[in-house]
Formats: structure tokens, sequence, C-alpha cells
């Protein structure tokens, strides 16, 4: 980025402001895949096309990685989780071939996450699985959790039910350095 170096007490050129135009130019949000900008004099907005958010949106949707749906049976309240890597590796619990698909037991309102355990003397992933938490979770000295969808359980309701699962679809990454 080209800024001008403009000093207290300096006039300012037609040349710095030039600069400056252009260098707010070069870091302006633009429409991509998915979304729009949308700028008013009230700020900007980001619109988001419910269409290719995945799961469900129809034929030429981007997929929702490890998008999670309801897969409960028999008075068993479960959460079936996507087939996907992470890493280049399988989260614990899933089979190359998919069979049989992860499912997650869940017996009230909670979180989904993927959870990553490091080496700590390479930094490298050394596990990764998939686990139910009632509660937000922070990332610890050696686990990376990414929220991979919110999950709201009827459980007045006779049978207790799955109302509503609210993916993230976002692909996890591996980051030692959002460790705490």
């Amino acid at each position: 980025m080209n800024l001008p170096d403009v000093q207290r007490g300096m006039a300012i050129l037609a040349d710095h402001i030039h600069r400056l135009n252009a260098a707010v130019r070069q870091v302006r949000m633009r429409p991509g895949l998915g979304y729009f900008v949308k700028e008013t004099s009230g700020g900007t907005s980001l619109v988001i096309n419910q269409g290719l958010l995945g799961g469900g949106g129809g034929g030429g949707a981007i997929p929702c990685p490890f998008e999670c749906t309801d897969a409960s049976a028999d008075n068993t309240l479960k959460v079936q989780v996507a087939w996907g890597l992470i890493w280049n590796m399988l989260p614990t619990g899933m089979f190359p071939d998919n069979d049989p698909t992860l499912k997650l037991t869940v017996t009230e309102n909670c979180f989904i996450y993927s959870k990553i355990q490091f080496n700590l003397t390479t930094l490298l992933p050394s596990s990764i699985s998939f686990s139910v938490e009632s509660e937000l979770q922070s990332n610890t000295t050696d686990t990376q959790y990414n929220l991979i969808a919110s999950v709201q359980v009827d459980t007045v309701a006779d049978p207790p039910a799955i109302t509503q699962i609210r993916n993230v679809c976002q692909q996890p990454f591996p980051s030692p350095c959002s460790l705490a």
C-alpha cells in the first residue's frame, strides 16, 4: 500500500489525497460468491445470498462443511455430522467410506464443535474429533474448538425433539496461533 508520509504541520497535497483514496479503494470490500456489498450514507452492509449457504439451498448450492442434520430415531436424539476432512485428516468417528455415518447423541440445547488437539512440540494437530457441549467453549493451551452448529431441543415435549439446527457452514482449519 502506497500511503503518503504526511506529518503534523505539513500541507496536504493533491497527490497525498489521491494516494489515500487509492489505498482505501484497495482495501474496500468487494462483492463475491454468495454475497454482495451494499453501501449507503449510513454505512456498509454485507448482504448474503441465502441460496448459496448450503444446507438445502438447492441445485448448485455450495455445500456446507460438516452440515449437521437431525438423525433422531427411537426416542434417541441424534445429530448426524456430514463427512469431511480437516487438514487432510479424518476426524475420529468418521470412516473413509462414510459407513456408518457419524451421529452424536444430544439430550439438551447444545453446541457441536470440531475439537483439534495439538502436539505442543511440533504445533501440528495430534487428533481431530467432534464434541457435544452444553456451553460455548474457549480454546485451551492445547485444544482448538471450532463451532460447527447449535442445536435446540424441546425437552418439555413427549418425547423430546430437536426443533432447530443452525449450521455455521465454515471449514475448520487448525491454527496453533488460536490456542490460549
